[in-house]
């Protein structure tokens, strides 16, 4: 991997558009302004929130739970972070003016990085394609959920990443895609691990599951 690249790890022929998409993310971060006597931040004058990790990891959940129960929360957390990974991916697209679904799909790890969700790492074997034969397997060292989390979890719990991801890419291949974490930091993995496919091909995937995490 190029010692420039730096915003995300990816098999060598992704380098060169993952470089691209982390030059434009250079030149948008330049430009964060902090008004504070307004009550605003902006980035190239569009206005962002600064969040706790842990409001939109366990605080989320914890309280969500009270109402829905554990298991529906989580896949609230899952969906509300689709849509917005989703719309992000729709903003960028048009904000960068990025045609190839390959090109669209490089900002979001490297946006993902500048902003604090995780670092991506997408794992040889990776084949991002605009049809079912979509696969991509990646890892998170750290997630800010698992980080957040602290360990001890009996399950993955990376839902906002996992539906984050799937959103963006969803809008970036015009797919309707599903991520799994089938490996998870909070519950004593090495790392956070992803698998996503297509909707309709995912639990075969998983069917198969312990070769994606040799």
């Amino acid at each position: 991997m190029s010692d420039e690249l730096y915003s995300a790890k990816v098999p060598e022929p992704l380098v060169p558009v993952f470089l691209a998409a982390q030059k434009k993310m250079e030149d948008m971060f330049k430009d964060i302004n902090k008004d504070p006597a307004k009550g605003r931040l902006t980035i190239q004058d569009e206005r962002y929130l600064l969040i706790r990790a842990n409001s939109l990891a366990t605080g989320f959940i914890s309280e969500a739970e009270k109402v829905v129960g554990k298991e529906a929360a989580e896949m609230l957390l899952y969906n509300f972070a689709f849509a917005i990974g989703k719309g992000e991916a729709a903003a960028f697209i048009k904000k960068f003016d990025l045609k190839d679904p390959v090109e669209k799909l490089s900002a979001g790890p490297v946006y993902f990085s500048f902003v604090g969700l995780a670092f991506v790492n997408i794992l040889p074997g990776s084949a991002p394609a605009p049809d079912d034969t979509y696969i991509l397997v990646y890892d998170h060292p750290s997630t800010f959920e698992a980080e957040a989390h602290g360990g001890g979890a009996d399950h993955a719990i990376c839902f906002f990443s996992a539906g984050y991801s799937a959103g963006w890419c969803s809008e970036s291949f015009g797919l309707e895609l599903e991520a799994t974490e089938i490996s998870c930091v909070a519950k004593g993995d090495k790392s956070c691990r992803f698998l996503m496919a297509p909707y309709d091909k995912i639990a075969s995937h998983l069917e198969q599951v312990d070769k994606y995490l040799t």
